[in-house]
């Protein structure tokens, strides 16, 4: 028998790109036995046009307008909680699956029956949907997904750490999903629910097929300008206690991504994290860079607007020289 694959999509405030989502999900090779949406958002935008494309598919279609709205990490855990397959694949809305994704996912399971997660490569797409092979093919062999590591060549922990298990567009055990869950951490919570994965032991196994688009623009999360998902995953991973190799491609993982790091630390006005990080063993091959020098210049721009700041403060509250102060009347005892 067939195995049930849920595929559910977290939706706000992009009706026309999760058309475009829910339409690659219903052109399967290997049809999903239902997907389902969670919409926060505030107008019934993409309501409208999930009822357009249910007129024309004969696979379950369930919408769910959240009110109040969840948040990513709340409509997630919702979706995942919903969700009746015995696998499930998150797909952002703004992202898309390539015609046979479910079909490759699935047979890496009827393949290898002892992992819990398969995973392919994804394209990069930019905001109208083109397409761009090198930076696609740059952007998978920074997270390892190369034919050199198909498989599980990485252990479980070496693949969330390193982020070869990808933020969307994985098909994972429903029941795993349901027990790890979303934690609310903001925007590395993504990063954060593959890394946990990995955590728990679970099997995980990454082919080298390209499998779906995920779209890089202007509204990207990952492209907004206090987005600190970088920052938050460089802590998480350095914390992380390992040996041997997994050694070696944490500390490679820590110094590659130590200068976005510190460059969303600046943006979000986390200057001691900034620093910590810039004077790192993990960045101090940067600091001399283009790229560093300019760091450390709005680091030093941030630590002086501070120190007039912390100035002006203690100013207002000491007494100036020039301070006129009233006399104190004399008091004169009167004669009885």
């Amino acid at each position: 028998m067939t195995t049930k694959v849920s595929i559910v999509i977290p939706a706000y405030k992009r009706p026309k790109q999760l058309a475009e989502a829910v339409n690659s999900c219903i052109a399967q090779t290997l049809l999903p036995y239902e997907i389902i949406i969670g919409d926060d958002s505030p107008d019934s935008q993409a309501e409208t046009e999930v009822e357009r494309i249910r007129s024309h598919t004969d696979i379950a279609i369930k919408y769910v307008r959240n009110s109040p709205s969840l948040g990513q990490a709340g409509n997630v855990n919702m979706l995942f909680d919903s969700a009746s397959g015995e696998r499930v694949l998150l797909l952002h809305d703004d992202d898309m699956l390539l015609p046979n994704a479910l079909e490759v996912l699935c047979n890496c399971f009827t393949n290898n029956p002892q992992i819990s997660v398969a995973y392919g490569k994804q394209f990069i797409m930019t905001g109208d949907g083109t397409v761009s092979i090198k930076r696609s093919e740059g952007y998978n062999k920074s997270f390892y997904r190369t034919k050199e590591y198909e498989g599980s060549k990485l252990t479980s922990l070496e693949a969330g750490m390193v982020q070869q298990f990808p933020n969307n567009a994985y098909l994972i055990e429903t029941a795993l999903a349901k027990k790890v869950k979303y934690r609310d951490i903001g925007d590395a919570c993504d990063f954060d629910f593959g890394l946990r994965v990995s955590q728990s032991g679970a099997k995980i196994h990454f082919t080298d097929t390209y499998t779906s688009k995920y779209r890089i623009s202007e509204e990207s999360v990952s492209m907004r300008s206090m987005n600190d998902a970088a920052l938050k995953a460089y802590f998480m991973v350095k914390d992380i206690a390992v040996h041997g190799e997994s050694l070696n491609l944490r500390n490679k993982w820590l110094q590659d991504r130590s200068g976005v790091a510190v460059g969303q630390a600046i943006a979000n006005r986390k200057i001691k994290s900034a620093v910590m990080i810039f004077f790192s063993r993990y960045h101090f091959r940067k600091v001399f860079t283009p790229g560093g020098m300019k760091r450390l210049l709005l680091i030093m721009i941030h630590l002086c607007s501070i120190k007039v700041l912390y100035g002006f403060l203690l100013l207002l509250r000491t007494k100036p020289p020039f301070y006129y102060q009233r006399p104190q009347e004399s008091v004169v005892e009167k004669k009885i």
